[in-house]
This record gives structure tokens, sequence and C-alpha cells, in this order.
């Protein structure tokens, strides 16, 4: 197996670091998907996945903060004493019924961190070649991860 360059956006290594390790519940930490790793692959294919895994975590770790930042700047601090933006607000007219208003300062923190994720980084990783795969059966479509696939050696 050859090294390779990929460029790609910030969005899609995060994508691909869910895709390897399985899908978190950022609030539990309970694991709600099935990753890669997870799968029945060969140990050759989970060393490599597992070093990929590892490069794209550390990029997604280092999204983090900035992500928390944002939030911090345009969130409010929630009941149990978290932050968060809100997409939409609840709002009560006069006769007391609530209905449901876009968040002017969730526009402002969505457009901030898709400018953030749409940034490219060039990742050094070993080359993956779709038949490596081809006995993998899933129900998950790990659909950033075949960016990255071959179709042929």
């Amino acid at each position: 197996m050859a090294s390779v360059k990929t460029k790609l956006k910030l969005f899609e290594i995060i994508a691909i670091t869910e895709e390897i390790h399985g899908l978190q519940d950022r609030s539990t930490g309970e694991k709600i998907q099935k990753g890669l790793l997870d799968e029945k692959i060969s140990l050759v294919q989970k060393y490599w996945l597992t070093d990929l895994g590892k490069l794209t975590k550390g990029i997604s770790d280092e999204i983090e903060p900035l992500r928390n930042e944002l939030i911090t700047k345009y969130g409010e601090t929630t009941e149990d004493g978290g932050i968060g933006v809100a997409a939409y607000l609840d709002v009560t007219n006069e006769q007391g019924e609530v209905s449901k208003m876009p968040n002017p300062k969730w526009a402002d923190f969505d457009r901030e961190y898709t400018e953030l994720l749409d940034q490219e980084k060039e990742i050094e990783h070993q080359e993956f070649i779709l038949e490596d795969f081809s006995d993998v059966k899933s129900e998950n479509r790990y659909g950033n991860f075949q960016k990255i696939l071959k179709p042929k050696a």
C-alpha cells in the first residue's frame, strides 16, 4: 500500500472521523452508530483505518475549541447551566400562544461555523482501494470515506 495525499474540507474530515470510529451522542458519549472499525475487516485494514482515524480525530479535536468559542459568542445559558445556540426561539404572543421564530444569532453562528468547516486541509494517509472493502456488508453508507477510496489498484 502506498501513501497518498488528499485535500478535504474540514467538515469532510470530521465526517470521516465519525465514519471510522462511529457516531457518538455529544451529551451522553453513547455510541449511536457503528463505524468502519466495528465492521468485519482485515487486521491490516483496521490498522490503516486506525491510523487515518487518529489523524482525522486530531484535526477534529483542533476544531472543537473553535466551535465552542462560537457557541460562547452567540449562545445563551440554558436552564441546566450549559451554553447553546438555538436555531429557533419560542415566542409568546399577547394571547399566550407560543410559536417558533428563527434565532438571528443562529444565522451568524451558522455562517461563521460553515466558513470554518469549508476550509481545506491536505492529509497524508495510506491508500485505500475499493476492492479491499468488497466483503464489508453494512447498513451504513460511509459516504465521506468513499471519497478517499481508489476504484482500483
